[in-house]
């Protein structure tokens, strides 16, 4: 019998897949964020702050509406088709950022536009495939799969801040756009060679898994638990990124130092990600939350206390190298729950749940954002309300590990359970 590959030519799209698109994301979140944020036709930089808050509020309602709308569809229709979808509209996002700056027209008249278009294409490609492993990859190579995936991701997130940075800075944002464009159609030519070698029967109700969850409240504390966490996950990690790039370029001004700073300290993080999978037990996640959440928090109380290099960079570092612990487990968890309640058929309605809450989060955040810059502008331009607003986002960072506490918490006393039970029957079926 021929042995499988475990790399085949499926396998390797998929990983090129992730990666060509954090390509995107990368472009999307740090550089075209910086470059709204220096719009010179703006009358002050917290009016770009209005405009970025207000680019992320639409991008996040549509990209959270898209998981309701995809889900019926994804019973039914290839996933790969979904990603190949996704990968065309995020090809029109960046055409048209390129086509936009060529021209010398201001990006922020067009940022409903562009929000719209990339939670457009970013929901259909998300949608699709985070459900394609499990169809492509088999259950016995999954665990190789996924460090091979988790390391050449890291490795783009290395590399590519800092080289668009550069270009950016050496050159100009447009040629950098005009780059995109050719990681947009590796993208392409990528997602139409992903080929899924079994599909799963998956159910799609959101209202009756809704009324499930209501009715069986304590069995499903723990799915509770990491809805909660998702939506503090979305009010704290996505806005960070993007405050983070708003410090970093009013004080250092420089694409490159953006870059630079993220391709360091994603680097430094993997040495995070070795000490967190050599000594991470379940009911040792305290030890791993509770230091990660008071190093941010403090690095934050700095930053109010006196904006300045020295303060935003310690913030970076501390955030970058440390964050990572919790979204290894929070992402780990999202998987642990349904195996500990088995709702294997349940996945496709668990995840736009859990989907629906960390959007919730997103905007919320967002909000903070566009209230930040409103009141900054009627204040003259200063900005205490973008610190009010970075405040309230690290107290929803504080409860975001806080609600992985509780989280890990139910599941262990739930896994407890749920091998108590299992092991008495075996004891009855050996009686018998």
């Amino acid at each position: 019998m021929k042995k499988r590959k475990i790399f085949d030519l499926s396998a390797i799209s998929i990983i090129a897949c992730d990666c060509l698109q954090a390509v995107i994301c990368i472009f999307i979140d740090l550089f075209f964020v910086s470059q709204i944020l220096h719009n010179p036709n703006a009358e002050s930089v917290a009016q770009n702050i209005v405009s970025i808050g207000l680019f992320y509020v639409i991008y996040y309602f549509i990209l959270t509406s898209s998981y309701s709308v995809a889900g019926f569809a994804l019973r039914k229709i290839n996933k790969s088709i979904f990603v190949s979808i996704g990968a065309i509209v995020l090809t029109v996002v960046v055409f048209l950022v390129y086509i936009l700056e060529t021209n010398g027209i201001d990006l922020s008249t067009f940022v409903p536009l562009i929000a719209v278009l990339y939670g457009i294409g970013f929901g259909c490609f998300s949608n699709g495939y985070n459900n394609l492993t499990g169809e492509t990859i088999s259950s016995k190579h999954q665990v190789k799969f996924f460090a091979v995936k988790k390391i050449m991701f890291q490795a783009t997130y290395i590399i590519f801040p800092i080289t668009l940075g550069l270009i950016i800075d050496k050159i100009n944002f447009a040629f950098m756009a005009l780059i995109m464009l050719v990681i947009c159609a590796a993208l392409i030519v990528f997602s139409f060679l992903i080929k899924p070698k079994k599909t799963y029967s998956l159910s799609f109700n959101l209202r009756s898994f809704g009324k499930y969850l209501r009715k069986n409240k304590k069995e499903t504390k723990p799915l509770w638990l990491m809805y909660i966490s998702n939506f503090f996950r979305g009010a704290s990690y996505d806005c960070f990124t993007t405050l983070i790039t708003i410090l970093v370029m009013s004080t250092f001004q420089s694409n490159t130092s953006l870059g630079m700073f993220q391709s360091i300290f994603t680097a430094c993080s993997l040495v995070t990600m070795c000490f967190y999978l050599k000594f991470y037990r379940k009911k040792r996640a305290n030890s791993f939350i509770i230091p990660t959440i008071v190093l941010v928090a403090a690095a934050v109380v700095g930053i109010l206390c006196a904006t300045n290099e020295i303060t935003i960079i310690c913030f970076y570092a501390v955030y970058a190298i440390l964050n990572v612990i919790l979204m290894s487990i929070s992402d780990s968890r999202r998987a642990g729950v349904i195996r500990v309640l088995s709702l294997h058929s349940h996945i496709l309605e668990s995840n736009a749940y859990g989907e629906f809450f960390l959007g919730a989060g997103r905007i919320t955040s967002s909000l903070f954002l566009v209230l930040a810059g409103l009141f900054d502008n009627l204040m003259g331009g200063g900005t205490l309300f973008l610190k009010i607003a970075l405040g309230l986002v690290c107290g929803m960072y504080v409860m975001y590990g806080v609600s992985l506490i509780w989280l890990e918490k139910a599941l262990v006393r739930q896994d407890e359970e749920f091998r108590r039970v299992h092991i008495a029957e075996e004891i009855v079926k050996t009686e018998d």
